[in-house]
């Protein structure tokens, strides 16, 4: 008896869970508009961001973004440039491969609790409860973010969210935000801010296998990755001296 009450608790937390998670498979097309004193020229002012469940990304074929629940995955081809510094001699790096790499990274769950303790001397994020509105027919709450600046001024920025669509946090727009970001004005120094805005919303055109990892790729750990990065980044600093 003792047993079957066991395992009937057990089905009832997986069907809760189940109900719970967020079933919601389409694409979240955003615009991108320089709203502050100061212009901001921008090299796109629209892009689009794939959802399916708990399952996210942006990006294209040469640079992509993929979230898997709380794994981050930084899908590069890089392979072009590398083949540019290495013709032109300014390529220094132990990396071997192909130059298609991808990084991954998964956050704890100590790690995604620390955005919400207040720090002023780097950044948490605050939820105001009680706030929402309805955004393209979802349920948007608001949090603030703050990011304190080297003499401790507050450079945060309000953000527009829904816990109805996407990954439980955040790791594309609004790195540790507890629902999907719709809308919110990033600002700048001098007078930028760019907004960042939700548009249209479309149910369906994607499914679990848009966001399958592509074959061919160099799977780096993080220190690998940061390895490659600096080594780019040196090749690009040369390449502006000549």
């Amino acid at each position: 008896m003792k047993k079957t009450m066991t395992l009937l608790a057990l089905f009832a937390f997986a069907v809760a869970t189940l109900s719970a998670q967020n079933k919601f498979a389409g694409i979240v097309n955003y615009e991108l508009e320089s709203v502050g004193e100061v212009d901001v020229p921008l090299q796109t002012k629209s892009f689009q961001i794939f959802v399916y469940q708990d399952k996210a990304y942006v990006g294209n074929e040469q640079m992509k973004t993929i979230v898997n629940g709380r794994k981050v995955y930084s899908v590069l081809d890089l392979s072009q440039a590398i083949a540019f510094f290495q013709t032109n001699d300014v390529w220094e790096s132990d990396y071997e491969g192909n130059g298609k790499v991808i990084a991954s990274h998964e956050l704890k769950q100590e790690q995604l609790d620390s955005f919400s303790i207040p720090d002023t001397k780097g950044m948490y994020i605050e939820y105001l409860g009680g706030e929402t509105r309805e955004i393209l027919g979802y349920k948007a709450q608001k949090a603030k973010y703050h990011i304190f600046n080297e003499e401790g001024k507050d450079r945060g920025f309000d953000v527009w969210y829904t816990t109805e669509i996407g990954p439980e946090y955040d790791f594309v727009l609004c790195t540790g935000l507890k629902g999907f970001p719709l809308e919110f004005v990033q600002s700048g120094d001098e007078g930028k801010a760019i907004q960042y805005k939700a548009t249209e919303i479309n149910k369906g055109k994607v499914k679990a296998t848009d966001f399958m990892l592509p074959e061919g790729y160099d799977l780096l750990n993080e220190e690998e990755f940061s390895a490659l990065m600096k080594s780019f980044n040196e090749a690009q600093e040369l390449l502006k001296e000549d």
